[in-house]
């Protein structure tokens, strides 16, 4: 083979690799690009379902939050109203029973002190 005819196949080779390279790299960006677009379309059917089951989520943690505020608002308000029944009945009890209630009292208060001393000394040891 002369030079000329061996540098005219190989730069024939040279340039079909070149060729196929390039193909190759066509057909690479092709599917790379047809890989995420399938992935962009995964992940928004994906956030199209998931928003329904948060949104339904959110409600429902609303509606529990909201129903334990009225379940504390409805039990303040009915300790609210027994407090308030046990003043009147203490105070009835007071007017009805003045002597036996200031023995009552006394003896509570008595019996409050010699808790605290008790207490007070047993701390002391």
């Amino acid at each position: 083979m002369s030079e000329t005819s061996l540098s005219n196949a190989t730069s024939a080779t040279t340039s079909e690799h070149f060729n196929r390279a390039a193909a190759a790299l066509k057909a690479a960006e092709r599917d790379t690009r047809t890989a995420l677009d399938s992935a962009v379309d995964g992940l928004q059917s994906a956030y199209g379902d998931a928003k329904p089951l948060f949104s339904r989520a959110t409600q429902r943690a609303r509606e529990l939050a909201h129903d334990g505020y009225d379940g504390a608002r409805e039990r303040a308000a009915l300790l609210r109203d027994r407090g308030a029944q046990a003043v009147e009945s203490t105070r009835g009890y007071v007017k009805d029973e003045p002597i036996k209630s200031l023995l009552i009292a006394a003896a509570v208060g008595a019996a409050v002190i010699a808790l605290v001393e008790v207490v007070r000394i047993r701390r002391n040891r």
